[in-house]
């Protein structure tokens, strides 16, 4: 079984949901080689935040991309060991 190391990052933001605003984020993450893993929508009673965990393989890719969304304006927490 191979058991390679990723990187991630979230990038929060408030709801309500924003499509526009993801795609535009998701861009960024493909052209750096990284890839959307898991969305957590606001939820009513609980968090009021919309969560997106982005994966890489690359360490350097998953932190420049993270400066980049940074730039955008975007709360980004990571790059961190994934797996």
């Amino acid at each position: 079984m191979n058991m390679s190391t990723t990187w991630m990052f979230e990038v929060y933001y408030k709801a309500p949901s924003d499509p526009l605003r993801e795609e535009k984020l998701l861009q960024v993450v493909v052209a750096a080689g990284g890839r959307l893993d898991f969305r957590e929508a606001p939820e009513n009673d609980g968090s009021m935040s919309v969560c997106l965990t982005f994966e890489f393989d690359d360490f350097d890719a998953a932190r420049n991309a993270g400066e980049k969304i940074r730039m955008l304006g975007e709360h980004v927490e990571g790059p961190c060991q994934y797996s």
